[in-house]
């Protein structure tokens, strides 16, 4: 994977977090994963699509991080023990 630059100042960008989850947990098409970088002299926040380090959830299909769980069936399992 290529550096990542600031495109301010031009220093290398410093990975803060990866797999970051974005969106909402009820509309699946909607959450998204990145990676967050910052610009250590700039202080600038750039994100970017997270490359790798996403698994498919055998029972629902969503993408999500590997370092978390499913969302989706996390929050469908809250709403059926809701519902009884």
């Amino acid at each position: 994977m290529a550096e990542k630059m600031c495109p301010s100042c031009h220093k290398a960008l410093t990975l803060r977090e990866k797999g970051y989850p974005m969106g909402s947990a009820f509309l699946k098409a909607d959450r998204v994963h990145v990676d967050i970088y910052e610009c250590p002299d700039c202080h600038g926040i750039r994100l970017y699509a997270t490359e790798g380090d996403m698994v498919k959830c055998p029972k629902c299909g969503t993408l999500h991080s590997a370092k978390e769980a499913c969302a989706i069936c996390a929050m469908n399992a809250a709403l059926d023990e809701e519902g009884k």
